[in-house]
């Protein structure tokens, strides 16, 4: 059987075209974005500036030095040691080492002896030590020496103690003549006394004996 032919389509029809206007869509402005802040800039901080080291002092050209003769000075004497206190009351000491000189005071009498005799003058002897009588000497203690001749005068009388007592507070009494039985001439007689003590203390003093 022969086919029928199929129908036309009819064409679309076109919708009409309205008068109005179109409108136009306008594009949207673009939005402009926000400028970034701005960096504050950074202060710069100066750099430390080194100094140069100041320049050291040029020293003055010192003088030459003079030298002058030297002199050595003698060697120091070494010190002597500390002597030991003094107690609260001073008490006489015998045979101390030597370490005070004994003080000798004397005074000299004619006595019974006189201008043509040989009878013994009197001399009168003082011994102390520090301000303290020497009580303990003998008659080996002693030594007299007379000086000075008189005009007249056989012999002097030198060691010539005929007597010799220690009253026992530092006095001493001593009776003289001239040696070999010579008398005594006037005129003024001039002695020394010298006084050595066991401890190695020694003393002098000088006396003038009058003769009339």
């Amino acid at each position: 059987m022969a086919k029928k032919p199929a129908p036309k389509k009819a064409p679309a029809k076109k919708p009409a075209t309205s008068k109005k206007p179109a409108v136009v869509k306008k594009k949207p402005a673009p939005v402009k974005k926000a400028p970034a802040p701005k960096k504050k800039p950074q202060a710069v901080k100066p750099k430390a500036v080194t100094q140069p080291a100041p320049a050291a002092p040029v020293k003055k050209a010192e003088p030459a030095p003079v030298f002058k003769p030297v002199f050595e000075a003698p060697a120091p004497k070494p010190a002597a040691a500390p002597s030991p206190a003094p107690s609260a009351k001073p008490v006489m000491k015998t045979g101390s080492g030597g370490v005070t000189a004994l003080t000798i005071a004397a005074q000299a009498s004619a006595g019974a002896a006189a201008n043509g005799n040989s009878h013994p003058a009197n001399i009168l002897v003082l011994v102390s030590s520090g301000g303290w009588p020497v009580t303990e000497l003998t008659k080996d203690h002693f030594t007299l020496m007379e000086y000075f001749e008189v005009p007249g005068q056989q012999a002097p009388f030198s060691n010539n103690i005929t007597s010799f007592r220690n009253v026992g507070t530092g006095a001493y009494l001593l009776q003289v003549k001239p040696i070999n039985g010579a008398p005594w001439r006037t005129g003024h007689h001039l002695a020394q006394i010298l006084v050595s003590s066991a401890d190695d203390r020694q003393g002098q003093g000088a006396v003038k004996l009058i003769i009339r």
